[in-house]
């Protein structure tokens, strides 16, 4: 299978095949491909009529592609699956949505992880990536970090409730120690959060919903951040 001019091998094309024959049969659209450079590994974009356009990091080495591909595959199916959605409240505030996609991505992405797994795709190349990341963030981090219920504090707890839930842990036991020197009562948060996720998983659709609001209302996101239930549009 090739994406984006290079070769990815088969392993991840009878989930691309699925994908994009729903996505023709439920929501009339096609599925469009291109490569692109931006801040993110891949991005999906349902704003284009007709077309669904998922773009892939030109940057990506071509042995982290399919799993890159997958990612974007997995969250397509989640708005096919009706899936919920973190959208904005009522108040303003700097770095909202920086906020709501960590949120979002706290519960989604494992889910959308535990969908991949079976197919044994090389995601090593990303792990090291988020780590090196979480690193670098880690040592740029002000004080303000652990200033309980600051956005910078909430941001921190939701990143590590993150790695502590999916991180490899020869490699979060590190950044873990590291979290609870420079920030220990983000780290308390981040366990607090890690905690109620661990109660509610991500096993089902109902229990994404579930840990969403439980995150968002420890976190005491509300007023930025209504969870939507897709099903039926109802927003909590």
């Amino acid at each position: 299978m090739k994406i984006i001019g290079k070769e990815i091998g088969d392993a991840i094309e009878p989930m691309f095949q699925e994908i994009e024959g729903r996505l023709r049969a439920e929501a009339g659209r096609a599925l469009r491909i291109e490569a692109f450079e931006g801040g993110a590994l891949s991005d999906v974009d349902w704003d284009e009529p007709g077309v669904v356009v998922l773009s892939l990091h030109s940057g990506v080495p071509t042995h982290a592609l399919a799993h890159a591909l997958g990612v974007a595959l997995q969250h397509i199916r989640q708005t096919l699956d009706h899936y919920p959605d973190i959208v904005p409240g009522e108040a303003e505030v700097e770095g909202e949505g920086m906020l709501r996609h960590a949120l979002r991505e706290l519960i989604l992405a494992p889910e959308a992880e535990a969908h991949l797994a079976p197919l044994g795709l090389d995601s090593r190349w990303e792990t090291e990536q988020r780590h090196q990341g979480m690193k670098d963030l880690l040592r740029q981090a002000s004080k303000d970090w652990d200033e309980v219920l600051t956005p910078n504090h909430v941001f921190g707890a939701l990143l590590y409730a993150r790695f502590a839930l999916d991180h490899p842990e020869e490699l979060w036991a590190g950044l873990r120690k590291e979290f609870n020197r420079k920030f220990p009562a983000l780290s308390e948060s981040g366990e607090g959060v890690a905690q109620l996720v661990r109660a509610s998983g991500w096993g089902s659709l109902e229990a994404c919903v579930e840990s969403l609001v439980a995150v968002r209302d420890e976190l005491g996101m509300r007023a930025i951040a209504l969870v939507e239930d897709r099903r039926d549009g109802t927003l909590q």
